[in-house]
């Protein structure tokens, strides 16, 4: 029985985030209740309640669920040493990362949708909470491996000397900042990332790294 009732509470767990996410996205965040979300379900208010206390633990969650997983691997791809050692050139292997990253975010629908929300937060929120302390700590941790990366790369003589490891990352944050903002909105879309995303990056990295093909 024990076994069931745990079952059953991931089950709604999981169909409340999903809820969450789409209404959301339909109406924003500041117009949309925990109530609104259990009537969506089908469920109580306190079946809410039971999960999460208010809006700022749902859309954790749906980061938590949604999109963590993925900028893990794309940190770890980034800064772990062994993942590094492969057979292409060491400025290939970063493109590849970012254009993997980029795509990734792009095509599925879950990411996508749970970094749409994020960024809406971080429009409709003007003062420090919580929840945006523990969002700039994720945006802080993808630019560090960024500058790690990066550091490598120049390490390697791979990267023109007048600008800093440190100074590439934030560009390239900024960069893909912009490029999955303005795609992640449907009405303001003004390049389209699916089929140009390649294409993107080596337009904005090109002009950083020495060019070995010669």
């Amino acid at each position: 029985m024990a076994r069931k009732t745990k079952e059953e509470a991931l089950k709604t767990y999981h169909l409340l985030l999903d809820a969450a996410a789409e209404l959301f996205s339909y109406q924003g965040i500041s117009h949309t209740t925990l109530l609104e979300i259990a009537k969506f379900t089908g469920m109580t208010r306190g079946a809410v309640y039971w999960h999460f206390e208010n809006k700022e633990d749902v859309i954790k969650a749906l980061w938590e669920r949604d999109a963590a997983p993925f900028f893990n691997i794309f940190i770890a791809k980034l800064t772990d040493e062994v993942s590094r050692q492969t057979d292409i050139r060491a400025d290939l292997y970063f493109k590849n990362t970012i254009k993997e990253m980029l795509r990734q975010v792009t095509q599925d629908p879950k990411n996508s949708q749970a970094i749409r929300i994020t960024f809406n937060y971080f429009e409709a929120t003007h003062h420090q909470t919580e929840l945006q302390t523990y969002l700039e700590s994720k945006s802080d941790a993808v630019y560090q491996a960024l500058v790690s990366a990066l550091t490598h790369l120049h390490q390697q003589q791979l990267l023109h000397t007048q600008h800093s490891p440190e100074f590439i990352a934030g560009a390239l944050y900024s960069y893909l900042h912009g490029l999955i903002e303005v795609n992640l909105h449907l009405r303001m879309k003004k390049t389209d990332l699916t089929n140009d995303g390649d294409l993107l990056i080596d337009l904005f990295l090109n002009s950083f790294f020495v060019d070995n093909s010669l």
